[in-house]
């Protein structure tokens, strides 16, 4: 067991010495992006969504989260090929890899979330004991993404296409989902249609807790919960029935 983590540990230092290779600001990226996306939001529909109180708190709650998500994904389901040379050499458990992905994500996003609470607490956020459930808000999103990610990944190891495709529903799903929009100004007749995107319920219960100050409702906490289930159990059922075929096709 204790090898297990050092070798995840080590593998989580690579992925982020990689990442930050030759970059000026590091892990300052991890909050420039959601900012720069937040200001252009501002500038473009802060007007046109007079009705969302505080706009900058509500974008900004769903950017943070998107950015993770979005990371998450491109760079895990790519994790195997890039790490093809070391899956080929040496024995470490393949699933390793994605998973030490995921972790680099979260790493980075706790890093910068201290500065990004003083910012929203600038733009309105009030502390409340509601925070703490953000612990398993963000627990059920990674294991999504860790599922998705391997589904994904696992996938694009036998047909490369699949990261093209990626590339292309990712920007999509973010204006499918409710961030930088209220799903308030959705015609009753079409909400359902938002709704069925699982990045939905995501945001929701994120926004609920910073934005709200509200505990989210309990059908979101069913519908999270089992979205993340089906996404484990869908990347862990697609590796067990892939996995014999790797070596060969990175």
């Amino acid at each position: 067991m204790s090898r297990n983590r050092s070798i995840i540990k080590n593998l989580v230092v690579k992925e982020l010495k990689l990442k930050y290779k030759q970059s000026m600001l590091g892990f300052l990226w991890s909050m420039i992006t959601p900012l720069v996306f937040m200001a252009i939001f501002n500038f473009v529909f802060s007007l046109a969504f007079m009705d969302i109180e505080n706009y900058s708190l509500f974008v900004l709650t769903g950017l943070i989260f998107w950015q993770l998500f979005s990371n998450t994904t491109n760079q895990t389901m790519q994790s195997f090929i890039r790490n093809g040379a070391i899956i080929k050499t040496i024995q470490i458990p393949i699933h390793f890899f994605p998973l030490a992905s995921v972790i680099t994500e979260l790493v980075g996003l706790l890093i910068s979330f201290v500065p990004f609470m003083i910012l929203m607490m600038f733009f309105g956020l009030e502390f409340s004991w509601h925070f703490i459930l953000l612990i398993p808000i963000l627990a059920l999103f990674s294991v999504m993404c860790y599922g998705l990610s391997v589904f994904l990944g696992m996938l694009n190891v036998y047909l490369r296409d699949i990261s093209i495709l990626w590339n292309t529903v990712n920007p999509a799903l973010f204006y499918l989902s409710p961030i930088a929009y209220s799903i308030a100004i959705i015609p009753p007749e079409y909400r359902v249609y938002i709704k069925l995107n699982p990045l939905y319920h995501y945001f929701q219960a994120f926004r609920d807790v910073l934005y709200s100050n509200s505990i989210p409702e309990l059908n979101t906490w069913i519908y999270i919960s089992l979205t993340s289930l089906v996404a484990w159990v869908l990347g862990k059922w697609t590796f067990v029935k892939l996995e014999k075929g790797i070596i060969s096709n990175i």
